[in-house]
Protein backbone atom coordinates (compact mmCIF):
# COMPACT_ATOMS: atom_id res chain seq x y z
CA UNK A 1 0.00 0.00 0.00
CA UNK A 2 1.15 3.48 -0.77
CA UNK A 3 1.89 5.60 2.27
CA UNK A 4 0.62 9.14 1.88
CA UNK A 5 2.40 11.86 3.83
CA UNK A 6 -0.20 14.24 5.28
CA UNK A 7 1.01 17.56 6.62
CA UNK A 8 -0.33 18.80 9.93
CA UNK A 9 -3.35 20.96 9.31
CA UNK A 10 -2.36 23.66 11.77
CA UNK A 11 0.81 24.25 9.78
CA UNK A 12 -1.31 24.92 6.71
CA UNK A 13 -4.10 26.73 8.53
CA UNK A 14 -1.98 29.78 9.35
CA UNK A 15 -1.54 32.42 6.69
CA UNK A 16 -0.81 30.16 3.74
CA UNK A 17 1.38 31.96 1.26
CA UNK A 18 1.72 31.57 -2.44
CA UNK A 19 3.32 33.75 -5.12
CA UNK A 20 0.93 34.26 -8.01
CA UNK A 21 2.83 35.44 -11.05
CA UNK A 22 0.54 34.34 -13.85
CA UNK A 23 1.40 31.77 -16.50
CA UNK A 24 5.01 31.71 -17.62
CA UNK A 25 4.44 32.87 -21.20
CA UNK A 26 7.02 35.63 -21.57
CA UNK A 27 8.46 38.49 -19.46
CA UNK A 28 5.79 40.77 -20.94
CA UNK A 29 2.98 38.44 -19.92
CA UNK A 30 4.47 37.96 -16.44
CA UNK A 31 4.50 41.72 -15.92
CA UNK A 32 0.94 42.02 -17.22
CA UNK A 33 -0.61 39.39 -14.94
CA UNK A 34 1.29 39.51 -11.64
CA UNK A 35 2.07 39.75 -8.87
CA UNK A 36 -1.27 39.23 -7.17
CA UNK A 37 -2.16 39.54 -3.48
CA UNK A 38 -5.29 38.61 -1.58
CA UNK A 39 -6.56 36.88 1.52
CA UNK A 40 -9.69 34.75 1.67
CA UNK A 41 -11.35 32.00 3.68
CA UNK A 42 -13.24 28.93 2.56
CA UNK A 43 -15.80 28.39 1.25
CA UNK A 44 -15.30 30.50 -1.87
CA UNK A 45 -18.77 29.55 -3.14
CA UNK A 46 -21.45 28.94 -0.53
CA UNK A 47 -23.50 26.40 -2.50
CA UNK A 48 -21.78 24.20 -5.02
CA UNK A 49 -20.14 20.88 -5.77
CA UNK A 50 -17.67 19.14 -8.07
CA UNK A 51 -15.54 22.24 -8.72
CA UNK A 52 -13.04 22.69 -11.53
CA UNK A 53 -10.86 25.84 -11.44
CA UNK A 54 -8.33 27.20 -13.92
CA UNK A 55 -5.98 30.17 -13.48
CA UNK A 56 -5.16 31.70 -16.86
CA UNK A 57 -3.70 35.05 -17.88
CA UNK A 58 -4.31 36.63 -14.50
CA UNK A 59 -7.89 35.44 -13.95
CA UNK A 60 -9.54 32.56 -12.15
CA UNK A 61 -12.32 30.58 -13.83
CA UNK A 62 -14.69 28.16 -12.07
CA UNK A 63 -17.18 25.62 -13.35
CA UNK A 64 -19.17 23.40 -11.00
CA UNK A 65 -22.00 20.99 -11.36
CA UNK A 66 -25.25 19.53 -10.10
CA UNK A 67 -28.54 21.36 -9.70
CA UNK A 68 -27.01 24.73 -8.74
CA UNK A 69 -27.11 26.05 -12.31
CA UNK A 70 -30.43 24.65 -13.53
CA UNK A 71 -28.64 21.96 -15.56
CA UNK A 72 -26.84 24.60 -17.62
CA UNK A 73 -23.06 24.94 -17.65
CA UNK A 74 -21.85 28.29 -16.33
CA UNK A 75 -18.44 29.82 -15.82
CA UNK A 76 -17.58 32.26 -13.05
CA UNK A 77 -14.50 34.44 -13.69
CA UNK A 78 -12.69 36.73 -11.28
CA UNK A 79 -9.40 38.56 -10.81
CA UNK A 80 -9.22 36.96 -7.35
CA UNK A 81 -9.69 33.44 -6.09
CA UNK A 82 -11.81 34.58 -3.19
CA UNK A 83 -13.95 36.68 -5.56
CA UNK A 84 -15.25 33.71 -7.55
CA UNK A 85 -18.25 33.38 -5.26
CA UNK A 86 -19.41 36.91 -6.11
CA UNK A 87 -18.69 36.62 -9.84
CA UNK A 88 -21.66 36.72 -12.20
CA UNK A 89 -22.16 33.25 -13.71
CA UNK A 90 -22.04 33.29 -17.51
CA UNK A 91 -23.93 30.50 -19.29
CA UNK A 92 -21.72 28.83 -21.92
CA UNK A 93 -24.11 25.94 -22.71
CA UNK A 94 -27.86 25.51 -22.17
CA UNK A 95 -29.40 22.10 -21.79
CA UNK A 96 -32.13 21.19 -24.29
CA UNK A 97 -35.63 20.13 -23.32
CA UNK A 98 -36.02 16.45 -22.48
CA UNK A 99 -35.99 13.91 -23.98
CA UNK A 100 -32.71 14.76 -25.70
CA UNK A 101 -29.01 14.04 -25.21
CA UNK A 102 -27.69 15.70 -22.05
CA UNK A 103 -31.00 17.36 -21.20
CA UNK A 104 -30.85 16.79 -17.44
CA UNK A 105 -28.63 15.78 -14.48
CA UNK A 106 -25.65 17.74 -15.80
CA UNK A 107 -22.89 16.64 -13.45
CA UNK A 108 -19.27 17.59 -12.80
CA UNK A 109 -18.17 19.82 -15.71
CA UNK A 110 -14.38 19.66 -16.04
CA UNK A 111 -12.48 22.65 -17.48
CA UNK A 112 -9.22 21.71 -19.22
CA UNK A 113 -6.74 23.49 -21.51
CA UNK A 114 -5.77 21.08 -24.28
CA UNK A 115 -3.60 22.40 -27.09
CA UNK A 116 -4.80 25.88 -27.98
CA UNK A 117 -8.42 25.34 -26.89
CA UNK A 118 -10.39 24.96 -23.69
CA UNK A 119 -12.50 21.87 -23.24
CA UNK A 120 -15.38 21.18 -20.85
CA UNK A 121 -16.21 17.52 -20.25
CA UNK A 122 -19.46 16.80 -18.41
CA UNK A 123 -21.99 14.06 -17.72
CA UNK A 124 -25.65 14.32 -18.68
CA UNK A 125 -28.78 12.19 -18.92
CA UNK A 126 -31.23 12.06 -21.81
CA UNK A 127 -34.18 11.14 -19.56
CA UNK A 128 -34.94 10.43 -15.92
CA UNK A 129 -32.88 7.22 -15.84
CA UNK A 130 -29.33 7.18 -14.48
CA UNK A 131 -28.71 4.42 -17.03
CA UNK A 132 -28.66 7.13 -19.71
CA UNK A 133 -25.81 9.10 -18.07
CA UNK A 134 -23.01 9.60 -20.62
CA UNK A 135 -20.03 11.92 -21.11
CA UNK A 136 -20.25 14.97 -23.42
CA UNK A 137 -17.79 17.63 -24.53
CA UNK A 138 -17.64 21.34 -25.34
CA UNK A 139 -14.66 23.05 -26.99
CA UNK A 140 -13.91 26.75 -26.94
CA UNK A 141 -14.03 28.69 -30.20
CA UNK A 142 -10.86 30.54 -29.19
CA UNK A 143 -8.33 30.57 -26.38
CA UNK A 144 -10.56 32.17 -23.75
CA UNK A 145 -11.77 29.87 -20.93
CA UNK A 146 -14.85 32.09 -20.57
CA UNK A 147 -15.97 31.02 -24.05
CA UNK A 148 -17.82 30.93 -26.34
CA UNK A 149 -17.98 27.15 -26.66
CA UNK A 150 -19.10 24.75 -29.38
CA UNK A 151 -21.07 21.64 -28.45
CA UNK A 152 -19.27 18.53 -29.74
CA UNK A 153 -21.79 15.95 -28.58
CA UNK A 154 -21.38 12.65 -26.74
CA UNK A 155 -18.19 10.68 -26.29
CA UNK A 156 -18.29 7.09 -27.53
CA UNK A 157 -16.98 5.50 -24.34
CA UNK A 158 -17.52 1.77 -23.87
CA UNK A 159 -19.54 0.26 -21.07
CA UNK A 160 -22.73 2.29 -20.75
CA UNK A 161 -23.06 4.67 -17.79
CA UNK A 162 -20.21 7.20 -17.66
CA UNK A 163 -19.71 10.17 -15.34
CA UNK A 164 -16.88 12.34 -13.94
CA UNK A 165 -14.60 12.17 -16.98
CA UNK A 166 -11.21 13.88 -17.38
CA UNK A 167 -8.60 13.95 -20.14
CA UNK A 168 -5.08 12.79 -19.26
CA UNK A 169 -2.06 13.63 -21.45
CA UNK A 170 0.82 11.34 -20.52
CA UNK A 171 4.08 10.75 -22.40
CA UNK A 172 2.76 11.97 -25.76
CA UNK A 173 -0.37 9.83 -25.51
CA UNK A 174 -3.87 10.90 -24.54
CA UNK A 175 -6.04 8.93 -22.13
CA UNK A 176 -9.49 9.43 -20.65
CA UNK A 177 -10.43 8.53 -17.09
CA UNK A 178 -13.99 8.31 -15.83
CA UNK A 179 -16.30 6.60 -13.35
CA UNK A 180 -17.88 3.49 -14.88
CA UNK A 181 -20.19 0.76 -13.63
CA UNK A 182 -19.09 -2.78 -12.91
CA UNK A 183 -20.83 -4.76 -15.70
CA UNK A 184 -21.54 -7.57 -13.23
CA UNK A 185 -22.89 -5.33 -10.46
CA UNK A 186 -24.51 -1.97 -11.24
CA UNK A 187 -24.24 -0.97 -7.58
CA UNK A 188 -20.44 -0.72 -7.93
CA UNK A 189 -18.75 2.32 -9.51
CA UNK A 190 -15.13 1.99 -10.62
CA UNK A 191 -12.44 4.10 -12.29
CA UNK A 192 -11.99 3.23 -15.97
CA UNK A 193 -9.25 4.30 -18.39
CA UNK A 194 -9.00 4.26 -22.18
CA UNK A 195 -6.56 5.53 -24.81
CA UNK A 196 -7.61 8.48 -26.97
CA UNK A 197 -6.78 9.30 -30.60
CA UNK A 198 -7.73 12.93 -29.89
CA UNK A 199 -9.46 14.70 -26.96
CA UNK A 200 -12.88 13.48 -28.14
CA UNK A 201 -12.27 10.02 -29.59
CA UNK A 202 -11.50 6.85 -27.56
CA UNK A 203 -9.68 3.95 -29.15
CA UNK A 204 -9.47 0.31 -28.13
CA UNK A 205 -10.84 -1.28 -24.99
CA UNK A 206 -11.10 0.26 -21.55
CA UNK A 207 -9.57 -1.10 -18.35
CA UNK A 208 -10.48 -0.71 -14.68
CA UNK A 209 -7.71 0.90 -12.63
CA UNK A 210 -9.55 1.22 -9.31
CA UNK A 211 -12.49 -0.46 -7.65
CA UNK A 212 -13.77 0.03 -4.06
CA UNK A 213 -12.56 -2.83 -1.84
CA UNK A 214 -10.93 -1.41 1.31
CA UNK A 215 -12.83 -0.67 4.51
CA UNK A 216 -12.26 3.10 4.25
CA UNK A 217 -13.84 3.25 0.75
CA UNK A 218 -16.73 0.85 1.32
CA UNK A 219 -18.59 2.57 4.16
CA UNK A 220 -22.26 1.44 4.02
CA UNK A 221 -24.82 3.94 2.71
CA UNK A 222 -28.58 4.06 2.27
CA UNK A 223 -28.38 3.20 -1.44
CA UNK A 224 -26.08 0.17 -0.94
CA UNK A 225 -23.62 1.65 -3.43
CA UNK A 226 -19.87 1.06 -3.58
CA UNK A 227 -18.23 4.05 -5.22
CA UNK A 228 -14.97 5.18 -6.78
CA UNK A 229 -15.51 8.33 -8.86
CA UNK A 230 -14.13 11.72 -9.89
CA UNK A 231 -10.57 10.78 -11.01
CA UNK A 232 -8.13 13.72 -11.22
CA UNK A 233 -4.56 13.47 -12.59
CA UNK A 234 -1.72 15.07 -10.64
CA UNK A 235 1.93 15.17 -11.69
CA UNK A 236 4.65 15.35 -9.05
CA UNK A 237 7.75 17.50 -9.70
CA UNK A 238 9.68 14.35 -10.64
CA UNK A 239 7.05 13.41 -13.23
CA UNK A 240 5.35 10.66 -11.21
CA UNK A 241 1.69 10.37 -12.14
CA UNK A 242 -0.87 10.32 -9.35
CA UNK A 243 -4.65 10.21 -9.66
CA UNK A 244 -6.94 11.31 -6.85
CA UNK A 245 -10.45 9.89 -6.69
CA UNK A 246 -13.50 10.16 -4.44
CA UNK A 247 -14.89 7.20 -2.52
CA UNK A 248 -18.13 6.37 -0.71
CA UNK A 249 -21.43 8.20 -1.08
CA UNK A 250 -21.37 11.89 -1.99
CA UNK A 251 -24.77 12.32 -0.32
CA UNK A 252 -23.54 11.47 3.20
CA UNK A 253 -20.63 12.34 5.48
CA UNK A 254 -18.50 9.30 4.55
CA UNK A 255 -17.29 10.91 1.29
CA UNK A 256 -13.48 11.15 1.11
CA UNK A 257 -10.49 11.36 -1.21
CA UNK A 258 -8.12 8.54 -2.09
CA UNK A 259 -4.97 8.41 -4.21
CA UNK A 260 -3.59 6.18 -6.95
CA UNK A 261 0.07 6.15 -8.01
CA UNK A 262 1.39 4.88 -11.32
CA UNK A 263 4.62 2.91 -11.01
CA UNK A 264 7.73 4.41 -12.58
CA UNK A 265 7.73 3.45 -16.24
CA UNK A 266 4.26 1.95 -15.85
CA UNK A 267 1.55 1.85 -18.50
CA UNK A 268 -1.62 3.70 -17.42
CA UNK A 269 -3.60 0.93 -19.16
CA UNK A 270 -2.07 -1.75 -16.94
CA UNK A 271 -4.19 -2.07 -13.77
CA UNK A 272 -1.29 -3.77 -11.98
CA UNK A 273 0.85 -0.63 -12.43
CA UNK A 274 -1.43 1.37 -10.10
CA UNK A 275 -1.12 1.39 -6.30
CA UNK A 276 -3.89 2.72 -4.07
CA UNK A 277 -3.42 4.74 -0.88
CA UNK A 278 -4.01 2.90 2.36
CA UNK A 279 -6.58 5.45 3.54
CA UNK A 280 -8.08 8.91 2.93
CA UNK A 281 -5.65 11.66 1.93
CA UNK A 282 -7.53 14.89 2.82
CA UNK A 283 -9.11 14.57 6.28
CA UNK A 284 -12.05 16.79 7.06
CA UNK A 285 -12.64 18.78 10.22
CA UNK A 286 -15.02 21.29 11.78
CA UNK A 287 -16.60 23.37 9.02
CA UNK A 288 -15.09 21.16 6.32
CA UNK A 289 -16.92 17.87 6.50
CA UNK A 290 -16.68 15.09 3.89
CA UNK A 291 -14.22 16.78 1.49
CA UNK A 292 -14.31 15.21 -1.94
CA UNK A 293 -14.64 15.47 -5.73
CA UNK A 294 -11.56 17.60 -6.19
CA UNK A 295 -9.69 19.31 -8.99
CA UNK A 296 -6.21 20.80 -9.35
CA UNK A 297 -4.96 24.09 -10.73
CA UNK A 298 -1.61 25.83 -10.84
CA UNK A 299 -0.86 29.42 -9.81
CA UNK A 300 2.66 30.51 -10.56
CA UNK A 301 4.77 27.56 -9.52
CA UNK A 302 2.41 26.37 -6.75
CA UNK A 303 -0.15 23.59 -6.98
CA UNK A 304 -3.63 24.15 -5.55
CA UNK A 305 -6.47 21.75 -4.83
CA UNK A 306 -10.16 22.61 -5.08
CA UNK A 307 -12.93 20.39 -3.70
CA UNK A 308 -16.33 20.53 -2.08
CA UNK A 309 -17.15 19.95 1.58
CA UNK A 310 -19.94 20.69 4.06
CA UNK A 311 -20.05 23.31 6.78
CA UNK A 312 -22.45 21.21 8.85
CA UNK A 313 -22.83 17.43 9.25
CA UNK A 314 -25.80 15.56 7.84
CA UNK A 315 -26.73 18.21 5.26
CA UNK A 316 -26.40 15.97 2.20
CA UNK A 317 -25.94 17.31 -1.31
CA UNK A 318 -27.56 20.64 -0.43
CA UNK A 319 -24.91 21.34 2.22
CA UNK A 320 -21.91 21.21 -0.12
CA UNK A 321 -19.77 24.29 -0.82
CA UNK A 322 -16.69 24.96 -2.97
CA UNK A 323 -13.23 25.25 -1.37
CA UNK A 324 -9.64 25.86 -2.46
CA UNK A 325 -6.29 25.67 -0.70
CA UNK A 326 -2.61 25.22 -1.61
CA UNK A 327 -0.92 21.85 -1.41
CA UNK A 328 2.70 20.75 -1.47
CA UNK A 329 5.01 17.88 -2.35
CA UNK A 330 7.33 16.08 0.05
CA UNK A 331 11.07 15.93 -0.75
CA UNK A 332 10.51 12.44 -2.20
CA UNK A 333 7.82 13.83 -4.53
CA UNK A 334 4.77 12.48 -2.76
CA UNK A 335 1.81 14.91 -2.60
CA UNK A 336 0.92 16.48 0.75
CA UNK A 337 -2.64 17.70 1.10
CA UNK A 338 -2.84 18.58 4.78
CA UNK A 339 -6.32 18.84 6.27
CA UNK A 340 -9.37 20.40 4.64
CA UNK A 341 -9.47 23.97 5.93
CA UNK A 342 -12.56 25.31 7.65
CA UNK A 343 -13.92 28.86 7.65
CA UNK A 344 -11.65 29.89 10.57
CA UNK A 345 -8.45 29.45 8.52
CA UNK A 346 -7.38 32.53 6.52
CA UNK A 347 -5.48 31.77 3.32
CA UNK A 348 -3.04 34.49 2.24
CA UNK A 349 -2.03 34.72 -1.39
CA UNK A 350 0.86 36.96 -2.39
CA UNK A 351 4.56 37.11 -3.12
CA UNK A 352 5.22 39.49 -0.22
CA UNK A 353 3.87 36.89 2.23
CA UNK A 354 6.11 34.25 0.69
CA UNK A 355 9.15 36.52 0.92
CA UNK A 356 8.50 37.26 4.59
CA UNK A 357 8.34 33.56 5.39
CA UNK A 358 4.92 33.66 7.02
Amino acid sequence: MLEVVVAGWRAMAGLICVAILGPVLSPTHAAAYGPHREEFTNPILGAGADPSIAYYQGRFHLVQGDFYNGDNIVIRSSDTLGGLGDAEPAVVWRHPDCPAPACTKIWAPELQHIGDRWWIYYAGQENDSHQSHRMYALRSAGDDPAGPYDYLGPMDLPGGVAIDGVYLPYKKQGYFLWSCLDPENELVQQICAIRMSDPLTPIGESVVISTPTADWETVPNDANLLINEAPQPLFAPDGTLYVTFSANASFDDSYRLGLLRLAAGGDPMNPAAWTKSGGPILPGGPGSIAPGHNGFFTVGDRQWITYHARLDPGTGWAGRSVRAQPMAFAPDGRPQFGMALGPDAPIAVGDEALASGR
